[in-house]
């Protein structure tokens, strides 16, 4: 009887493959990365997991102390980490640190928007609500921090990305198709997170000036993927829900609570019955930034364990 060989097949021509995503570990690597507000919470979470996935990364902070403190932190662990003095409300800090970042990464491909006011109240007759520290209305100075912060910030921050990501090549990350004719270029030329909140698109009570702000942050998402499609970068926004940081402290604090009696009220908010860790946040965020999100753009993740379903 006649046997089948090895060959005996009929020989296919080799293909020229070139990588579907990062050939090494690092996925990040040789990427510059700017995060505002990375000196401490979430902020700094996103800039320890960028710069583990070997990206370049900039701390952008108001904090000047923390934001040095922080960058020596990183660098000891051997993570190539600068801080850059910024007060986002500032045109002209923004546009020195990204020259910056320019200028020691030799590229910006990464932005993470993440600083942001935390300023609570409602229209309402003040003593009408909660009575406590967010039983208030907000000032004309509360509004003008806000929206110069939260929404003006995240604006002027891409504007400074888009400069200098066009400049940059686009990136191979090459896709085969089943029937070896085709081949889809998946790369870009950096990618944009904007770090909302579910007070994005939800309605809490005493949170007028925080959710009107975070709901403009999710509405620039999707404005500013549409218009930087064509420049190949990528706009997305990750929002968060209850996480445990300093800023959730000091919430807790204005509405009575301690801790522990914060940790289960926020708790209790969600599916999980926990608080989400700042980790978990930066870890979307980092999908976010990386190829593994090429075909994304102008889209929201919700990291919330549960609690807006």
């Amino acid at each position: 009887m006649y046997s089948l060989k090895m060959a005996d097949l009929p020989e296919h021509p080799k293909k020229k493959m070139k990588r579907t995503l990062r050939d090494n570990n690092l996925a990040l690597e040789g990427r510059g990365a700017v995060v505002t507000g990375g000196a401490s919470g979430i902020g700094k979470a996103i800039v320890k997991k960028l710069a583990e996935e070997g990206a370049k990364v900039m701390i952008a902070d108001f904090n000047k102390a923390l934001g040095e403190a922080t960058a020596k932190e990183f660098q000891r662990e051997g993570l190539v980490v600068e801080f850059c003095f910024v007060d986002v409300t500032n045109e002209e800090n923004i546009a020195e640190c990204f020259e910056k970042a320019k200028k020691s990464f030799g590229n910006v491909r990464i932005l993470v928007n993440n600083a942001a006011l935390f300023i609570f109240g409602h229209l309402g007759p003040v003593g009408t609500g909660s009575k406590t520290k967010t039983d208030r209305n907000p000032t004309d100075q509360d509004w003008d921090r806000m929206l110069k912060t939260n929404i003006m910030g995240y604006a002027k921050c891409m504007q400074q990305a888009c400069k200098y990501m066009i400049e940059n090549e686009v990136d191979d990350v090459l896709y085969p198709q089943n029937r070896g004719d085709s081949v889809i270029n998946a790369g870009c030329r950096g990618a944009i997170v904007n770090v909302g909140s579910v007070s994005s698109w939800i309605a809490q009570p005493e949170f007028v000036p925080y959710n009107a702000t975070k709901a403009a942050i999710l509405s620039m998402t999707k404005c500013t993927a549409k218009d930087f499609a064509k420049y190949k970068i990528r706009v997305n926004c990750v929002c968060p829900g209850t996480i445990e940081t300093k800023a959730s402290y000091e919430h807790m604090k204005a509405i009575n609570l301690d801790v522990e009696e914060g940790r289960k009220a926020f708790a209790d908010s969600c599916e999980m019955k926990r608080q989400g860790a700042p980790e978990e946040v930066a870890s979307v965020c980092y999908f976010l930034a990386s190829d593994l999100s090429s075909f994304m753009t102008g889209a929201h993740v919700v990291v919330d364990g549960g609690g807006t379903i």
